[in-house]
């Protein structure tokens, strides 16, 4: 797929379909690390789909809050609404990473380890905490998938 140049349309199909992806590997534990890197990705395309609808200009980077901003998607809510999506973006882009494609579950729990130190946190049980973040980032992805059909009109 090399030199294939994706729509508007195609990025907002796509993200509709991560969240198909995403009921499905909601409940198992075995995906977590999937789950987690699916959620970014739907969060990535609803946002990509949003920037098409008025340039061209494609930015590489992985980074969800400077993606929001691009996209322009927050100039279609109130001020309320503006405020809560900035906040879950936020939330995401700490959880997600688009490297996560290469992690294993072992080296997901080093990295949150390394997290924890900083944090001068220790949960009881890191199986549980990575279960929590893969939902917190379910349900933001949701949101945003959400918002992001409610205002499609491309």
């Amino acid at each position: 797929m090399k030199g294939k140049t994706f729509t508007a349309n195609d990025y907002y199909s796509a993200s509709k379909s991560r969240l198909q992806d995403l009921e499905y590997l909601r409940g198992s534990e075995a995906n977590n690390i999937f789950a987690l890197y699916c959620s970014g990705v739907l969060i990535e395309c609803m946002l990509r789909a949003y920037i098409l609808t008025y340039t061209k200009e494609f930015d590489s980077k992985h980074d969800l809050e400077k993606l929001y901003i691009k996209s322009q998607l927050g100039s279609q809510l109130t001020e309320d609404e503006k405020g809560k999506l900035s906040a879950s973006i936020k939330i995401a882009n700490k959880i997600w990473s688009n490297d996560l494609r290469y992690c294993s579950e072992k080296r997901l729990k080093r990295i949150f380890a390394h997290e924890f130190v900083k944090m001068k946190y220790k949960p009881k049980n890191i199986n549980k905490y990575i279960s929590n973040k893969k939902a917190e980032l379910f349900e933001i992805a949701k949101e945003i998938q959400s918002i992001g059909e409610e205002k499609w009109k491309y």
